[in-house]
């Protein structure tokens, strides 16, 4: 019913506006009745069949409105049917791509196919009809027919589209008020310009139909569009607007009014068309925003599983072998003392890993917590090198400790202080020379920083590949050798010293790597981090 409704409202609009219609011109000025057809069929019928029912009855409407105002029979039912070319091409046009302003190709598609080829189809066929059964001039009524067509396949044809896509975009109250404001102000203009008793500047209309365009994503250049369009018509059909600058320039006024319109069309749908593709950019990327988030939070989530479930039961196996190691369970005999402390190594370092695989997946999920207190930096220094001492013991490592001055302190987290430490020294250890030497010491880094700095006899790193050493999972080539490491240990030592407000960076040393890391200092007499 509702179809049917809307074709006896078109054939309707159809008959009035051949009544509107100047005596003499054998097509109207602008010519929205094919764009209305195409995309009412394409918004509200629901199958195949409805839309050749729909078409042919709307057709026979229009043929009747052409007969009841004065047309002869075979014009009346000849143009309709010449229509049928832009209406088809439309309904291809719109149902392959969707509403026309979805994409730029479907845009071009619409333009190139729909309002230039299948309307100059359409007026190649009503010359015919004109040049069998009027003997009017055929150059002009291709002109005219072809024009009025194009445009109002250009203007009506997304606006009816648009305005039925609501549901696909959410306005809240401030986007419908930046919306409404900017279609007043087009109104506004647009009546000012054109109703004016003096020539008026025809181009001033372009930056408020930009502006009308940009207010709403859907339907802020259809909408501006349209308005602008109809108070250029009637302005044209009045005598003022354009009708002006023709009568000036000894044009035809209906060739300046349409070249206006046309100009406008240009103007206001590529804006429409490329502001659609921005947002489908823009949700794609939301979407695909979501999916890493889900993804990495599943990572997150194995991540500490998986650490948790192996450090468990390792934990077992080390210190039991530990304990055998030391003669808890009776005497050994040197060789199985050596592999029971090679047992105790490897699991040492696996113990290692599985925290450090715990603490990374903390600090991606947000959770990493510290505790700031005041920590003295000769007994840090002391219990990391206490620490470390087991699991280097392969390497034969030296460390040397530079006392720094007595009763120096650093807020900071006790346990995170003492594992970035092991974890720069257990670095120095396996990349350091053979054998590794490695120096830890403390000292003022300036106004209220206190500077650890760890230095090995190893190759060091090239400047240029320094940045990605902080990296998760990065060695620098170091996999391919038989050196253990998972390649975490700095990166998560860098989010844990920014967790304590620190820094963590490397340095050329004379010979070696140099690893510093810098902590605030603390104020002793105020019991906070030194300013």
């Amino acid at each position: 019913m509702h179809l049917a409704a809307i074709a006896l409202t078109i054939a309707g609009l159809a008959a009035a506006l051949r009544t509107v219609t100047s005596a003499g011109e054998l097509a109207a000025v602008v010519w929205p009745v094919s764009a209305l057809i195409a995309a009412a069929c394409v918004r509200w019928a629901r199958t195949d069949q409805e839309r050749v029912v729909f078409v042919a009855f709307c057709t026979v409407g229009v043929m009747g409105a052409n007969v009841a105002t004065g047309a002869s029979i075979p014009v009346g039912i000849l143009f309709p049917i010449a229509n049928l070319a832009e209406i088809g091409a439309a309904i291809w046009v719109f149902r392959r791509f969707g509403p026309p302003l979805d994409s730029l190709r479907g845009f071009a598609m619409f333009m190139g196919l729909t309002v230039f080829l299948a309307s100059a189809a359409s007026a190649f066929m009503a010359t015919g009809v004109v040049a069998v059964f009027v003997g009017g001039p055929a150059v002009a009524t291709f002109h005219h027919w072809f024009v009025a067509t194009a445009i109002g396949m250009a203007v009506l044809g997304p606006f009816v589209l648009t305005m039925r896509a609501p549901k696909r975009v959410k306005v809240d109250c401030r986007r419908r008020l930046i919306f409404l404001g900017a279609q007043a102000v087009l109104l506004v203009a647009s009546l000012i310009i054109f109703l004016g008793t003096n020539p008026p500047p025809l181009y001033a209309i372009f930056p408020f139909l930009a502006l009308a365009a940009l207010s709403h994503i859907e339907l802020g250049g259809p909408v501006g569009l349209v308005l602008a369009t109809i108070v250029v018509v009637v302005a044209t059909l009045n005598g003022r607007g354009p009708a002006l600058i023709a009568d000036l320039a000894g044009y035809d006024r209906l060739q300046v009014m349409q070249l206006l319109l046309a100009s406008m069309v240009f103007a206001v749908l590529p804006i429409s068309a490329l502001m659609r593709r921005l947002e489908r950019y823009a949700a794609e990327l939301d979407h695909r925003r979501a999916d890493a988030e889900e993804i990495s939070a599943i990572k997150t989530k194995l991540l500490a599983y998986v650490s948790h479930e192996i450090r468990s039961p390792l934990s077992g196996v080390t210190g039991l072998a530990q304990l055998m190691h030391d003669g808890g369970l009776g005497e050994l005999t040197p060789a199985q003392r050596e592999i029971l402390g090679r047992i105790a190594m490897t699991g040492a370092e696996v113990d290692a890993l599985a925290s450090d695989l715990i603490d990374t997946a903390a600090l991606q999920s947000g959770n990493a917590r510290v505790s700031i207190e005041a920590v003295d930096v000769a007994e840090a220094a002391r219990l990391a090198v206490e620490a470390v001492s087991f699991r280097i013991a392969q390497y034969e490592a030296r460390i040397e400790i530079v006392r720094p001055e007595p009763g120096l302190a650093v807020a900071a987290d006790p346990l995170r202080l003492r594992q970035i430490l092991v974890n720069l020294l257990v670095n120095g250890a396996k990349y350091g020379g053979r054998p590794p030497h490695v120096t830890l010491s403390v000292a003022l880094a300036g106004p209220g920083r206190v500077r650890f700095v760890v230095e090995d006899n190893g190759r060091g790193v090239a400047p240029e590949r320094r940045a990605a050493l902080f990296s998760d999972f990065e060695r620098l080539g170091a996999e391919k050798t038989d050196i253990a490491g998972s390649g975490l240990g700095l990166a998560l030592s860098r989010e844990i010293a920014r967790l304590q407000d620190g820094t963590l960076g490397v340095d050329d040393a004379v010979d070696g790597s140099r690893f510093w890391l810098e902590l605030p200092l603390w104020d002793t007499e105020v019991g906070v981090a030194a300013a």
